[in-house]
């Protein structure tokens, strides 16, 4: 009985002498803490067609993602509200304002007043066709002038990035066109801050309300052309009924904008706040090269399935048009400057970066 006793005892001590250095290997192997999950919640009111949403899909989110994954402290759990599942278009500085959004991707196009330093490429057309020098000049002027991060910020959100709107700005119609004169008294579809283009050429103007209505206003015959450029064309089919492209070259224009509710970047933790402040440098120069690739995919898929027939503009013609337009530029100065802000320095500012990068610059807006 004793030796029974004995043989218990030694055993005892062997499984727990061989269980003490497994428990502890178990303790070394095994993570200390799985992956924090964090929720963030991105939204605009187009679709993925819009190339800012389509680069913010493909590059901004992953970016995130593998950021986050080097030190595997932290795990986003995205919500995509895009489409209009969340805001509609139209309303995503609103709605990130509100919080319905943590990110959004907001196209500042659509807010002329509210973010109306942004609109400085609109008020001077014929100046560049290089998508990434437009957004390099954005961020040139976001970082030179504090004005510009403050107007975001009174709507309870902070500018992360700018990129591209679009790679140039061109004209379609559902009919011929070979000189601006033939627009006149043409109903022409523009996003709002472009308008005044369209007047100039004798055309009345047609605000496009998103770009999924784009298709059903010309076959209703709400307008007869737009101004857009050649990835939107072709994305929505909009050259099915207006295959006539003319080449006008009114320009890129970048101000398209990532940009984050300040509650949710007050709380957001430090190591995903610098993910996300990385991520969304990447998300620029990814929505360009997007707008850049639908280009010519556009091109393609409306000349191949739609017969696009292309008119160029003359250099004189197109000089004939920029002057024709009023000088917006410098009125849309004046006006910041009496709101406060540095417009005219901001122009001045503008324009001679565009003269020193060697872009088309078919008008010194400033210097008149």
């Amino acid at each position: 009985m004793k030796d029974n006793r004995l043989k218990t005892h030694r055993l005892f001590k062997a499984v727990v002498a061989l269980a003490i250095p497994l428990s502890v290997a178990a303790a070394v192997v095994a993570p200390a803490d799985a992956a924090q999950k964090y929720r963030l919640t991105i939204i605009s009111g187009n679709t993925h067609h819009y190339a800012p949403i389509g680069a913010a899909i493909k590059a901004f989110i992953p970016k995130v993602d593998e950021i986050l994954a080097r030190t595997g402290k932290y795990k986003v759990s995205w919500v995509q509200g895009f489409g209009g599942t969340v805001v509609k278009v139209r309303g995503e500085l609103d709605g990130v304002e509100a919080g319905l959004g943590d990110i959004g991707v907001v196209p500042g196009p659509f807010y002329p007043a509210k973010l109306s330093l942004y609109q400085i490429g609109y008020v001077t057309p014929f100046t560049s066709l290089d998508v990434q020098v437009a957004t390099d000049g954005m961020h040139h002027l976001l970082k030179t002038y504090p004005a510009m991060g403050k107007q975001p910020q009174r709507f309870n959100q902070t500018m992360l990035a700018i990129s591209g709107t679009a790679d140039n700005y061109l004209l379609w119609t559902n009919k011929k066109i070979t000189k601006f004169e033939d627009l006149k008294g043409m109903k022409i579809g523009a996003v709002g801050s472009n308008i005044p283009w369209v007047t100039a050429a004798g055309a009345t103007p047609v605000t496009i309300k998103g770009l999924a209505t784009l298709y059903n206003s010309l076959k209703t015959g709400i307008y007869e052309g737009c101004v857009l450029w050649q990835q939107a064309i072709a994305a929505f089919k909009f050259c099915e009924l207006a295959p006539f492209k003319l080449d006008t070259s009114f320009g890129a224009i970048a101000n398209a904008t990532l940009t984050v509710n300040n509650d949710s970047w007050a709380k957001m933790p430090s190591e995903v706040k610098a993910a996300v402040t990385e991520a969304a440098s990447t998300w620029s120069t990814a929505s360009n090269k997007v707008t850049l690739g639908g280009a010519k995919w556009g091109e393609s898929v409306c000349v191949k399935k739609y017969k696009q027939q292309t008119t160029s503009l003359t250099a004189e013609q197109k000089r004939k048009w920029a002057f024709a337009i009023p000088n917006i530029a410098q009125s849309w100065a004046k006006r910041q400057d009496k709101a406060g802000l540095p417009g005219t320095k901001m122009l001045s500012t503008w324009m001679n970066y565009m003269r020193d990068k060697k872009q088309l610059v078919t008008r010194n807006w400033d210097r008149e």
